[in-house]
């Protein structure tokens, strides 16, 4: 992916930004949360300016965007998109997204074989993808899933799997950084649709879970 690219992923408790020039990546940076709610969403739009001046890129500049589409944490990754489709629509540039498991599954520093990349989810349960890791290349296996604890543990020892997340037995986080190897695959995958993209949260807000046991009904937007 030429050009300057601007990346964002805000799916954990540490967000992240970078800029890439031609494949190259320029300047990167992350910034904490300040409990397990997610990113930081006031944090994001400083980032961005703080990484842009490493760069030495205007906004102006920016010929696309890659964000980080989930599964995670509600509003840290709804404040994103909204950021990345703002800026996207205001520069006439193309939106790309990247699942935040496979960009954890690209972060982590790990032995080649079979991987279960793994997020917080809440309520004892773990976001969870597999994927294999050979060489340079690392491939997801088959789709996301959720899974508790002892659960995912289990099943770990019994594909003789590496886990790979915040606090497993390879200790990561999803990070912008990680999209550089991978721009042309992303790239190839095609950009999503400005009007209608939305990130896989993986789960209900709990704000639409208690006013629809509340009420007792879907939530219908």
């Amino acid at each position: 992916m030429l050009g300057r690219v601007l990346v964002l992923e805000t799916s954990t408790e540490t967000g992240s930004v970078a800029i890439t020039r031609d494949g190259v990546l320029v300047s990167d940076l992350s910034f904490a949360s300040r409990d397990a709610t997610g990113a930081r969403t006031e944090a994001l739009a400083p980032a961005v300016v703080q990484c842009l001046g490493g760069a030495t890129t205007p906004l102006r500049e920016v010929s696309a965007v890659v964000c980080g589409a989930g599964p995670g944490g509600f509003t840290s990754l709804r404040s994103a998109a909204a950021f990345a489709k703002g800026i996207c629509s205001a520069l006439s540039i193309p939106l790309y997204a990247v699942s935040s498991l496979e960009l954890l599954a690209w972060s982590a520093v790990a032995s080649d074989g079979y991987l279960i990349a793994a997020l917080h989810a809440g309520r004892g349960e773990w976001f969870c993808q597999d994927a294999n890791r050979d060489g340079d290349r690392t491939e997801l296996v088959g789709v996301t899933y959720l899974m508790g604890d002892e659960e995912l543990r289990v099943r770990a020892v019994r594909m003789h799997a590496q886990l790979i997340g915040p606090g497993l037995d390879v200790d990561a986080s999803p990070l912008a950084r990680a999209v550089v190897p991978r721009l042309s695959d992303i790239e190839a995958r095609g950009a999503v649709d400005l009007d209608s993209w939305e990130p896989t949260y993986g789960r209900l807000a709990e704000a639409q879970v208690k006013w629809e046991a509340a009420h007792g009904r879907p939530l219908t937007t």
